[in-house]
């Protein structure tokens, strides 16, 4: 028999302790179990990086996205509140009124107590109320006056005595 390396029976060529790593370089040669591992490990390693990195951008972009939001809720919230300010002050007019009468006296004027200004008319129709029971009101003319002339010169009431 002419010596070599290969033993002549394989089951007694193989021993307890072989590496898996040698069986395969004796199988194959060329590969490497170890280089395949490490090949995997790289691409394992590179392809977390990116998702790593992918997760920091979208994570940026998210951030300024809540931060442009919260601008804007700032802006409606200024908003809203000079709205409410303006409802405010729309609904205090009633109250001022209220007020007026109470505290001060104020009325609105009846028909009595207003005279009608025609400009270009040579008089006016002055309304007079009498004291008598008749519900009717009676009418006096008011002589003629300038039609620049906005400032009553007698009062109403003794235009019609």
């Amino acid at each position: 028999m002419a010596i070599s390396d290969k033993p002549a029976n394989r089951r007694a060529a193989a021993p307890y302790n072989t590496d898996v790593g040698e069986l395969f370089v004796r199988r194959f040669n060329v590969v490497s179990i170890y280089v395949v591992v490490l090949l995997l490990l790289a691409a394992a390693i590179v392809w977390s990086g990116i998702k790593t990195a992918e997760a920091v951008q979208q994570y940026h972009q998210d951030y300024k996205t809540l931060q442009d939001m919260k601008k804007q809720e700032r802006k409606l919230q200024i908003e809203h509140q000079r709205l409410l300010i303006e409802q405010q002050t729309f609904s205090a007019t009633p109250q001022i009124a209220s007020r007026a009468v109470a505290e001060l006296g104020m009325y609105s004027p009846t028909l009595k107590d207003k005279l009608i200004i025609q400009p270009g008319v040579a008089t006016a129709l002055a309304p007079v109320v009498s004291d008598d029971d008749d519900d009717e009101l009676d009418l006096d003319v008011v002589g003629p006056r300038a039609s620049t002339d906005i400032s009553p010169e007698e009062p109403v009431a003794e235009a019609g005595q």
